[in-house]
């Protein structure tokens, strides 16, 4: 997912109609460049080198985003099922993204490793990095751990929210999170927020294929 809004202009893109690297390639409206969505950067065309903005997406099942933001907006159009059946089916294809687009550097992880790890207390590139993974619901997270200058641990706590999910809670002063939101809902920290980190679920040969020298948590 990507800002529309380029050096002072408001872009509309469509779908080419054309791969690159097996992945679709968009095109503005108002210069025909050709934009690659896995990078979000446009490779030829009067844009040729821009990179759009980069906003962090989270793939989950409706019940659990409502549970989340129940006064959420929804797109109109919006279907249930379709992606997340078949995106759930084949989660050991698929994994979380880290990015870091301003430096063109990314670190990926696969849900097959996090199926087994679920939650990673990591870093990357000099950022202190918490990873989730649910399997239940097919969705991973990222955040940074750092907060109020004070780097925090976290394993998974015995409680569980209204909903019945899984919280996490950091060893510094026992609070309890939300791993879909990163909110502190219980303990000294309650009400603060984590970084929320560029991520967003990928294919893992997708990864591969635009970050060839890029980390993969697990090997």
């Amino acid at each position: 997912m990507y800002r529309r809004e380029l050096d002072g202009e408001v872009l509309t893109f469509g779908h080419a109609g054309i791969l690159y690297q097996n992945s679709f390639v968009m095109y503005d409206k108002q210069t025909d460049s050709l934009w690659v969505h896995a990078t979000g950067r446009a490779e030829t065309g009067p844009m040729k080198g821009k990179t759009l903005t980069f906003f962090p997406s989270t793939v989950t099942t409706w019940e659990q985003w409502r549970a989340a933001y129940p006064h959420t907006t929804v797109l109109p159009g919006y279907r249930r099922g379709g992606f997340m059946g078949t995106y759930k089916g084949i989660n050991r294809s698929w994994g979380l993204g880290l990015s870091l687009i301003v430096r063109f550097d990314a670190k990926l992880y696969p849900f097959g490793a996090l199926k087994d790890e679920p939650i990673v207390n990591d870093q990357f590139n000099g950022e202190d990095v918490l990873v989730f993974y649910s399997d239940r619901a097919g969705t991973a997270t990222a955040w940074g751990r750092k907060l109020d200058g004070r780097v925090l641990t976290f394993r998974a706590s015995d409680k569980k929210d209204r909903f019945g999910n899984p919280l996490l809670r950091d060893d510094q002063t026992g609070s309890d999170w939300s791993w879909l939101t990163g909110e502190a809902v219980a303990g000294d920290l309650k009400g603060k927020l984590l970084e929320r980190l560029m991520y967003n679920p990928t294919l893992n040969d997708r990864f591969r294929a635009f970050y060839p020298d890029g980390l993969i948590y697990g090997g």
